[in-house]
């Protein structure tokens, strides 16, 4: 039987009634999911990293009255010069050009180089140095600590007295001493006192702690290591080597140099001091060591 024009035409008329209603009822069932549904969160903008101040730099100290004063006030040969670490300036100088037998302050090279070598590899720090009995490490503290001679002059062979001689001039560029015939002025001696405080070949937290301590701690033996510039202060932190070369026949010193980096610890303030003298008592270089201290806390 074959349909009529009107019942197809109906049933046409309901299918397609059925699909735009099955379709009217999918889109609503979308737009209410889409009222219900919370918008998604925000996303967190990216932190914005802080920028932290440069820190201000601190007021200016010239030391020259001080240093002027020590000068008029001793008789002999005597240099000093005095470096602001924060500002990175000379607060105060004195014959800065001078040679001097260096005495013991030649170890600070032997010893910066010996640290550098432990930190590349290049020495074992448990290896014997020579007839000291002591390791490389141990002497490289000893050398500072004590002064220990046999332990520097071992750890200078090992280098070579040429070799450190070029590592000096070419290396730390410091170019008006000659290590090898113990000759020295307080600008050198101050080039490598920044070079231990800068460190930066070094980042070993053992051997930057042990070279920290040996400069400060340094307990009397058969001598008193701290009788001149470190005695004369109370509230700063002194970390030192001494050179000296006593002459009984004189009662005096043929040589006494102090080699220092000064720490006022309350202000976060740090100096390195260099006196180099001939014939001058470590009791001057003491009081001169009191009146810096002096000086500094009355400008501060």
């Amino acid at each position: 039987m074959v349909a009529s024009k009107t019942t197809v035409g109906k049933t046409l008329g309901l299918a397609i009634t059925f699909i735009l209603t099955a379709t009217i009822a999918i889109v609503a069932a979308f737009i209410i999911k889409g009222l219900l549904t919370p918008p998604p969160e925000p996303e967190e903008p990216e932190p914005v990293p802080e920028i932290e101040p440069a820190p201000a730099i601190p007021n200016a100290v010239s030391f020259q009255p001080v240093i002027d004063n020590f000068v008029n006030s001793t008789s002999g040969n005597r240099s000093v010069i005095i470096y602001d670490i924060e500002r990175d300036e000379i607060a105060g100088e004195y014959n800065i050009s001078e040679p001097y037998n260096t005495a013991s302050l030649y170890k600070l090279f032997v010893v910066y180089e010996g640290y550098r070598r432990l930190e590349n590899g290049a020495w074992d720090p448990n290896a014997k140095v020579g007839y000291t009995g002591n390791t490389i490490l141990e002497c490289l503290d000893r050398a500072i600590r004590e002064s220990h001679s046999p332990c520097a002059e071992s750890l200078w062979a090992m280098i070579g007295h040429a070799e450190l001689d070029a590592i000096i001039k070419n290396d730390f560029q410091i170019t008006n001493s000659n290590i090898s015939n113990l000759l020295s002025n307080v600008s050198d001696i101050l080039s490598i006192m920044k070079i231990f405080y800068n460190h930066t070949e070094i980042t070993n937290e053992t051997y930057l702690a042990r070279m920290k301590d040996s400069f400060l701690n340094q307990p009397v033996t058969t001598y008193d290591w701290r009788r001149g510039l470190p005695s004369g202060f109370s509230r700063a932190n002194v970390y030192n080597k001494v050179g000296w070369d006593f002459n009984p026949s004189i009662n005096n010193w043929n040589i006494y140099h102090d080699a220092a980096i000064i720490e006022f610890p309350e202000e976060n303030r740090h100096f390195i001091v260099v006196v180099m003298t001939n014939r001058v008592s470590h009791l001057k270089i003491k009081e001169f060591g009191t009146n810096l201290e002096n000086y500094y806390y009355s400008t501060i």
